[in-house]
Protein backbone atom coordinates (compact mmCIF):
# COMPACT_ATOMS: atom_id res chain seq x y z
CA UNK A 1 0.00 0.00 0.00
CA UNK A 2 1.78 3.30 -0.89
CA UNK A 3 0.92 6.36 1.02
CA UNK A 4 -0.17 9.75 -0.45
CA UNK A 5 2.53 11.33 1.17
CA UNK A 6 5.03 8.36 1.00
CA UNK A 7 4.83 9.23 -3.19
CA UNK A 8 6.15 12.68 -2.18
CA UNK A 9 9.36 11.31 -0.97
CA UNK A 10 10.46 8.15 -2.55
CA UNK A 11 12.81 5.59 -0.91
CA UNK A 12 10.74 5.59 2.63
CA UNK A 13 10.12 2.29 4.05
CA UNK A 14 7.00 0.74 5.40
CA UNK A 15 5.47 -1.38 8.64
CA UNK A 16 2.14 -1.83 7.07
CA UNK A 17 2.68 -5.59 5.99
CA UNK A 18 4.22 -6.50 8.78
CA UNK A 19 2.11 -5.51 11.19
CA UNK A 20 -1.21 -6.26 8.66
CA UNK A 21 -2.70 -9.32 10.85
CA UNK A 22 -2.35 -7.46 14.15
CA UNK A 23 -4.13 -4.13 12.82
CA UNK A 24 -7.55 -5.94 11.42
CA UNK A 25 -10.45 -3.66 12.39
CA UNK A 26 -12.81 -6.82 13.15
CA UNK A 27 -10.15 -8.03 16.41
CA UNK A 28 -10.60 -6.44 20.10
CA UNK A 29 -6.79 -5.57 19.28
CA UNK A 30 -5.44 -2.66 17.08
CA UNK A 31 -2.20 -1.54 16.31
CA UNK A 32 -2.19 1.85 14.58
CA UNK A 33 0.50 1.74 11.40
CA UNK A 34 0.62 5.35 10.71
CA UNK A 35 -0.92 7.31 8.24
CA UNK A 36 2.79 7.37 6.51
CA UNK A 37 3.71 4.89 5.16
CA UNK A 38 7.51 5.49 5.18
CA UNK A 39 7.75 5.38 9.08
CA UNK A 40 10.41 3.71 10.36
CA UNK A 41 10.02 3.39 13.91
CA UNK A 42 6.96 3.36 16.11
CA UNK A 43 6.71 3.81 19.44
CA UNK A 44 2.94 2.55 20.45
CA UNK A 45 0.76 3.10 23.38
CA UNK A 46 -2.59 0.52 23.18
CA UNK A 47 -5.65 0.69 25.47
CA UNK A 48 -8.47 -1.57 25.28
CA UNK A 49 -11.74 -2.03 27.05
CA UNK A 50 -14.94 -3.88 26.61
CA UNK A 51 -17.78 -1.45 27.82
CA UNK A 52 -20.80 -3.20 29.17
CA UNK A 53 -24.07 -3.58 26.55
CA UNK A 54 -26.30 -3.35 29.59
CA UNK A 55 -27.84 0.22 29.59
CA UNK A 56 -29.06 -0.43 32.91
CA UNK A 57 -26.12 -1.16 34.24
CA UNK A 58 -23.66 1.01 32.29
CA UNK A 59 -21.29 3.04 34.74
CA UNK A 60 -18.28 5.75 33.06
CA UNK A 61 -15.03 3.82 33.60
CA UNK A 62 -13.61 6.38 35.46
CA UNK A 63 -16.43 7.36 37.65
CA UNK A 64 -17.20 3.88 39.09
CA UNK A 65 -13.31 3.70 39.87
CA UNK A 66 -12.98 6.69 41.14
CA UNK A 67 -15.66 6.23 43.51
CA UNK A 68 -14.91 3.05 45.01
CA UNK A 69 -11.49 4.48 45.47
CA UNK A 70 -12.69 7.81 46.69
CA UNK A 71 -15.04 5.60 49.32
CA UNK A 72 -12.32 3.77 50.32
CA UNK A 73 -10.08 6.46 51.41
CA UNK A 74 -12.34 8.71 52.65
CA UNK A 75 -13.30 6.17 55.30
CA UNK A 76 -9.55 5.80 56.44
CA UNK A 77 -8.06 9.46 57.24
CA UNK A 78 -4.67 8.79 57.67
CA UNK A 79 -4.84 7.60 53.73
CA UNK A 80 -6.89 10.81 52.96
CA UNK A 81 -4.14 13.66 53.05
CA UNK A 82 -1.68 11.05 51.19
CA UNK A 83 -4.01 10.41 48.31
CA UNK A 84 -5.76 13.42 47.57
CA UNK A 85 -1.98 14.68 47.31
CA UNK A 86 -1.03 12.70 44.42
CA UNK A 87 -2.95 13.26 41.41
CA UNK A 88 -3.18 10.35 38.19
CA UNK A 89 -1.77 12.95 35.82
CA UNK A 90 1.66 11.56 33.57
CA UNK A 91 4.53 10.21 32.96
CA UNK A 92 7.01 11.99 30.66
CA UNK A 93 8.59 9.84 27.86
CA UNK A 94 11.94 11.19 26.56
CA UNK A 95 13.30 9.73 23.49
CA UNK A 96 17.00 11.30 23.09
CA UNK A 97 18.44 9.52 20.33
CA UNK A 98 15.37 9.79 17.72
CA UNK A 99 14.22 13.49 19.02
CA UNK A 100 10.70 13.99 20.77
CA UNK A 101 9.37 13.61 23.93
CA UNK A 102 5.61 13.85 25.44
CA UNK A 103 3.50 13.31 28.37
CA UNK A 104 1.13 9.80 28.83
CA UNK A 105 -0.77 8.85 31.20
CA UNK A 106 0.85 7.22 34.31
CA UNK A 107 -1.42 4.54 34.87
CA UNK A 108 -0.52 2.99 31.23
CA UNK A 109 2.26 -0.27 31.18
CA UNK A 110 4.80 -1.22 29.02
CA UNK A 111 3.96 -4.59 26.97
CA UNK A 112 6.59 -6.24 25.51
CA UNK A 113 6.56 -8.39 21.82
CA UNK A 114 3.70 -6.39 20.91
CA UNK A 115 5.52 -5.07 17.40
CA UNK A 116 6.72 -2.04 17.93
CA UNK A 117 9.91 -0.22 19.70
CA UNK A 118 7.65 0.95 22.68
CA UNK A 119 4.16 -0.04 23.53
CA UNK A 120 1.86 1.56 26.75
CA UNK A 121 -1.36 0.65 27.10
CA UNK A 122 -3.75 1.63 29.44
CA UNK A 123 -5.14 -1.62 31.57
CA UNK A 124 -8.73 -1.20 31.35
CA UNK A 125 -9.32 0.19 28.08
CA UNK A 126 -9.18 -1.49 25.06
CA UNK A 127 -9.87 0.34 21.68
CA UNK A 128 -7.57 3.09 22.69
CA UNK A 129 -4.01 4.03 21.93
CA UNK A 130 -1.21 6.30 20.98
CA UNK A 131 2.33 5.92 19.24
CA UNK A 132 5.01 8.19 17.79
CA UNK A 133 6.06 7.45 14.49
CA UNK A 134 9.27 9.09 12.68
CA UNK A 135 10.08 8.73 8.76
CA UNK A 136 13.47 7.49 7.85
CA UNK A 137 16.31 9.70 8.56
CA UNK A 138 18.21 8.42 5.29
CA UNK A 139 15.61 9.20 3.16
CA UNK A 140 13.76 12.22 3.94
CA UNK A 141 14.68 15.70 3.88
CA UNK A 142 12.04 17.46 5.59
CA UNK A 143 12.65 21.14 6.73
CA UNK A 144 9.56 22.47 8.10
CA UNK A 145 5.93 20.76 8.67
CA UNK A 146 4.57 23.07 5.82
CA UNK A 147 6.55 21.23 3.36
CA UNK A 148 2.89 18.83 3.53
CA UNK A 149 1.43 21.66 2.58
CA UNK A 150 -1.48 23.75 4.98
CA UNK A 151 -3.03 22.07 7.25
CA UNK A 152 -6.09 21.16 4.97
CA UNK A 153 -4.33 19.33 2.37
CA UNK A 154 -2.44 17.35 5.08
CA UNK A 155 -5.79 16.22 6.94
CA UNK A 156 -6.66 14.84 3.53
CA UNK A 157 -3.40 12.86 3.21
CA UNK A 158 -3.87 11.75 6.91
CA UNK A 159 -7.55 10.29 6.33
CA UNK A 160 -6.21 8.47 2.77
CA UNK A 161 -3.66 6.95 4.41
CA UNK A 162 -5.89 5.88 7.32
CA UNK A 163 -8.61 4.59 5.24
CA UNK A 164 -5.69 2.43 3.15
CA UNK A 165 -5.18 0.90 6.08
CA UNK A 166 -8.75 -0.24 6.67
CA UNK A 167 -9.40 -1.26 3.78
CA UNK A 168 -11.30 -4.79 4.31
CA UNK A 169 -11.51 -7.60 2.18
CA UNK A 170 -14.91 -8.70 3.80
CA UNK A 171 -17.79 -8.32 1.60
CA UNK A 172 -19.99 -6.28 2.73
CA UNK A 173 -17.75 -4.07 4.84
CA UNK A 174 -17.79 0.23 4.04
CA UNK A 175 -16.33 3.06 5.79
CA UNK A 176 -17.69 6.09 6.58
CA UNK A 177 -15.32 9.00 7.48
CA UNK A 178 -15.10 12.98 7.79
CA UNK A 179 -12.06 15.44 9.05
CA UNK A 180 -13.24 16.70 11.80
CA UNK A 181 -10.49 19.43 12.21
CA UNK A 182 -7.47 20.75 11.24
CA UNK A 183 -5.42 23.64 12.66
CA UNK A 184 -1.73 24.81 13.09
CA UNK A 185 0.13 25.71 16.01
CA UNK A 186 3.40 27.22 17.46
CA UNK A 187 4.35 25.80 20.69
CA UNK A 188 6.80 27.09 23.66
CA UNK A 189 9.53 25.36 21.69
CA UNK A 190 9.05 28.09 18.55
CA UNK A 191 8.45 25.20 16.35
CA UNK A 192 5.33 25.23 13.97
CA UNK A 193 2.65 22.13 14.19
CA UNK A 194 -0.21 20.78 12.58
CA UNK A 195 -2.99 18.90 14.29
CA UNK A 196 -5.71 16.86 12.58
CA UNK A 197 -8.47 15.25 13.50
CA UNK A 198 -10.59 12.81 11.84
CA UNK A 199 -13.51 10.40 12.43
CA UNK A 200 -14.12 6.87 10.91
CA UNK A 201 -17.03 4.58 11.24
CA UNK A 202 -16.51 0.81 9.82
CA UNK A 203 -20.27 -0.80 8.84
CA UNK A 204 -20.65 -4.81 8.25
CA UNK A 205 -23.50 -7.07 7.29
CA UNK A 206 -25.08 -9.30 9.29
CA UNK A 207 -25.33 -11.71 6.70
CA UNK A 208 -22.66 -10.84 4.05
CA UNK A 209 -23.83 -14.06 2.17
CA UNK A 210 -26.95 -13.69 1.91
CA UNK A 211 -28.77 -13.06 -1.72
CA UNK A 212 -31.85 -10.83 -0.84
CA UNK A 213 -30.72 -7.51 -0.21
CA UNK A 214 -33.19 -7.13 2.75
CA UNK A 215 -31.35 -9.84 4.48
CA UNK A 216 -27.96 -8.33 4.43
CA UNK A 217 -28.51 -5.57 7.75
CA UNK A 218 -25.29 -3.16 7.85
CA UNK A 219 -24.40 -2.77 11.49
CA UNK A 220 -21.62 -0.69 13.39
CA UNK A 221 -18.44 -2.41 13.80
CA UNK A 222 -16.69 0.79 15.66
CA UNK A 223 -16.97 4.30 16.04
CA UNK A 224 -13.64 5.98 16.16
CA UNK A 225 -11.83 9.31 16.19
CA UNK A 226 -8.48 9.69 15.17
CA UNK A 227 -6.26 12.50 16.17
CA UNK A 228 -2.57 13.51 15.02
CA UNK A 229 0.33 15.88 15.82
CA UNK A 230 2.83 16.90 13.16
CA UNK A 231 6.11 18.20 13.25
CA UNK A 232 9.61 18.16 11.79
CA UNK A 233 12.85 18.16 13.42
CA UNK A 234 16.30 16.72 11.87
CA UNK A 235 15.15 16.52 8.55
CA UNK A 236 12.22 14.12 9.85
CA UNK A 237 8.68 14.13 9.56
CA UNK A 238 7.15 13.00 13.66
CA UNK A 239 3.86 11.82 14.01
CA UNK A 240 2.10 11.45 17.41
CA UNK A 241 -1.04 8.98 17.05
CA UNK A 242 -3.97 9.07 19.20
CA UNK A 243 -7.19 6.86 18.86
CA UNK A 244 -9.99 6.38 21.00
CA UNK A 245 -13.44 5.41 20.56
CA UNK A 246 -16.40 8.43 20.05
CA UNK A 247 -18.12 7.46 22.86
CA UNK A 248 -15.69 7.68 25.57
CA UNK A 249 -13.54 10.76 23.67
CA UNK A 250 -16.03 13.47 25.37
CA UNK A 251 -15.00 11.46 28.67
CA UNK A 252 -11.05 11.58 28.39
CA UNK A 253 -10.75 14.59 25.97
CA UNK A 254 -9.07 16.39 28.22
CA UNK A 255 -6.44 13.86 29.16
CA UNK A 256 -5.93 13.87 25.44
CA UNK A 257 -5.57 17.27 24.46
CA UNK A 258 -2.72 17.42 27.33
CA UNK A 259 -1.19 14.86 25.55
CA UNK A 260 -1.34 16.28 22.44
CA UNK A 261 -0.40 19.44 23.71
CA UNK A 262 2.88 17.98 25.36
CA UNK A 263 4.05 16.78 21.90
CA UNK A 264 7.55 17.85 20.62
CA UNK A 265 10.68 17.36 18.54
CA UNK A 266 13.74 17.95 19.44
CA UNK A 267 17.11 18.02 18.19
CA UNK A 268 19.26 15.21 18.42
CA UNK A 269 22.97 16.26 19.40
CA UNK A 270 25.38 13.67 17.32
Amino acid sequence: MASVLGQMRPGFTTTVDKMKLLSSPASGFVIPLGPFSWIKRSHAFAVSCRLSSNKDFAVPRRGAIAFIFSSFILSHPDLRDAAFAQSVGFREYVDTFDGYSLKYPQNWIQVRGAGADIFFRDPLVLDENLSVEISSPSSSRYKSVEDLGPPEEAGKKVLQQYLTEFMSTRLGVRRESRILTTASRTADDGKLYYQVEVNIKSYANNNELAVMPQDRVARLEWDRRYLSVLGVENNRLYELRLQTPEKVFAEEENDIREVMDSFRVNKVVA
